[in-house]
């Protein structure tokens, strides 16, 4: 520090005390002062230059060691991939094996219908259809409970609940 005093003085002397040279002054120290600090011994250039491959090792190892975790994580989550890709090719499979069998079924139950005119055939499709209303309508209309009001029961009669006349 001392030494940086003494270089801004040695500048502000040799560009007189005159004010308007002030700046240039302080200016001309500053570099003198930083290229007075800055030491250019050789033991000083070995010591930079052991700390700097230091980090570069440090860099270096903290890199792999990032490129083998990453390596990891992509392996497991390949791996979870393929996983996932069987259990949806075996559903898949499941799926189709299923439609398959349903496919087989359905063709296999078939309504024969008289072979003698396409008259019989339609009018026996269309008896079989109301027939099929019919039962229908009946097992709906068999469990509707039904309330009877009694025609003279006063009770009952809105006109007169009201106080409307008759």
């Amino acid at each position: 520090m001392l030494r940086l005093l003494g270089i801004l003085s040695l500048g502000h002397l040799l560009f007189g005390g005159r004010r308007h040279h002030f700046r240039r002054g302080i200016l001309l120290g500053a570099l003198l002062g930083y290229l007075a600090n800055m030491d250019f011994d050789a033991d000083r250039v070995a010591e930079d230059v052991r700390e700097k491959a230091v980090r570069a090792a440090k860099r270096e190892f903290r890199k792999a060691e990032f490129d083998r975790r990453a390596e990891e994580i992509h392996e497991k989550a390949e791996a979870r991939k393929a996983e996932r890709k069987a259990r949806m090719d075996a559903l898949l499979a499941e799926i189709e094996a299923r439609k398959a069998a349903r496919k087989a079924h359905s063709e296999q139950v078939v309504h024969a219908l008289p072979t003698s005119g396409t008259n019989e055939a339609k009018v026996i499709r269309e008896l079989a259809e109301d027939l099929e209303k019919d039962a229908r309508t009946a097992a709906m209309a068999a469990d509707v409970p039904t309330i009877d009001f009694p025609e003279d029961d006063e009770k009952y009669d809105s006109s007169r609940k009201y106080g409307y006349a008759r």
